[in-house]
């Protein structure tokens, strides 16, 4: 292996020693932190019941926050759970570019996708660690602009990142053949069906805002972390069928995830109306912050509806332009009907997908007409 690309091995060892140093870093800066004393002061102003929590969620920050215009860019925290698991994503990510380059070595691994990938996880950095996130109990804006980041702009680079089909490429055949079974049999096709996706997308959204459920997690930091991962997963699931190119049995004709994209967008201005019109404001956590709760919820609801369809509509231009830039050379797509309609086909015949047009096989015809006769009998 290392003879034939002795760059190959380097990358997954580099890969995995960078990820266990950082992991040693944010053992230890957790440790630090407390014994510090500093997270038993925060406590005590903030009123945050959990220690532990503290230290391992929001090392670091100020307490108790002040004035917005000193601190609401260059404040900090130090997200220890979300950092490790950041980074060992990174970590196999990064294996799976290096393992791709072995084994399918005519087919170099682009660039653009690994960079797309690290970018999501960026976002997802930015969104548990800066500025934003130190103020998310205080403020419902800063939380909301969070969410915008946590279940929209990080999962639609991520899933632009191809993970999917980079562990088939960097999977040896057998396990390959196994791994692309599972991702297109039944289970997940239901999965990843589009209506499923997009509801379960629209009950994250609505449910984590419209219900009362968001008073709980501007008070508790373990619910955030909750949430947090709720919506990047969230994201991730319904973005792996807009901007995803990815080995699963769903795979959506280009005015199919313009229409998703669109359903989505009413989902958020739906979701930033209500927030907008409201009369119950949000629990905020106590801070020194000179805010009026039912301002900054309606704050928060127009940043749903203004920034969340601004996110969405870039990612649709995205990908009009990326349809025209194929639409000469690319194969005619299948629209949802048509995939149902084969995969029914094939499921009562047992007769395996075929890449020409299902009415044009005479085999599948011939697998058509023994089905009908086994009806008969």
């Amino acid at each position: 292996m290392t003879a034939t690309n002795p760059r190959v091995p380097r990358l997954v060892v580099l890969a995995w020693t960078v990820a266990a140093l950082g992991i040693a870093v944010l053992g230890t800066a957790v440790w630090h932190y407390l014994g510090s004393g500093r997270a038993m002061d925060h406590m005590s102003m903030s009123g945050e019941h959990s220690h532990s929590a503290q230290a391992l969620t929001r090392a670091g920050s100020r307490g108790p926050l002040g004035p917005l215009s000193e601190h609401l860019f260059t404040s900090w925290q130090l997200d220890s759970v979300a950092l490790a698991v950041l980074v060992l994503a990174a970590a196999a990510y990064l294996t799976g570019v290096g393992l791709a380059g072995v084994r399918s070595p005519e087919q170099a691994w682009p660039l653009r996708r690994t960079m797309s990938f690290l970018a999501g996880l960026s976002v997802c950095v930015i969104a548990t660690c800066g500025s934003i996130a130190v103020y998310d109990q205080v403020l419902f804006t800063a939380h909301m602009a969070g969410h915008l980041a946590l279940v929209m702009v990080a999962p639609a680079l991520i899933m632009w990142g191809r993970p999917l089909r980079l562990l088939l490429l960097a999977s040896p055949p057998a396990r390959r053949a196994r791994i692309e079974r599972v991702l297109q049999g039944r289970v997940l096709s239901v999965f990843f069906a589009p209506p499923v996706a997009l509801a379960a997308y629209a009950a994250v959204i609505v449910g984590s805002h419209l219900t009362g459920l968001m008073d709980t997690i501007m008070r508790n930091t373990w619910a955030g972390q909750v949430e947090h991962l709720v919506y990047v997963l969230a994201g991730c699931w319904f973005f792996a069928l807009v901007v995803g190119d990815e080995p699963l049995r769903w795979r959506l004709a280009s005015p199919a995830r313009w229409l998703l994209l669109a359903i989505a967008m009413a989902v958020d201005t739906f979701t930033g109306i209500v927030l907008m019109q409201g009369t119950h404001a949000v629990a905020l956590a106590p801070s020194l912050l000179d805010v009026s709760a039912l301002s900054d919820t309606r704050t928060g609801g127009a940043i749903m509806w203004f920034g969340g369809d601004a996110i969405m509509a870039a990612i649709m231009i995205g990908l009009v332009i990326g349809w025209l830039r194929r639409v000469d050379t690319a194969p005619v797509e299948q629209g949802w009907l048509e995939q149902a309609r084969r995969a029914t086909f094939s499921t009562h015949t047992g007769s395996a997908d075929s890449a020409e047009p299902l009415d044009d096989d005479d085999g599948a015809r011939e697998a058509y007409n023994r089905w009908l006769q086994k009806l008969d009998r």
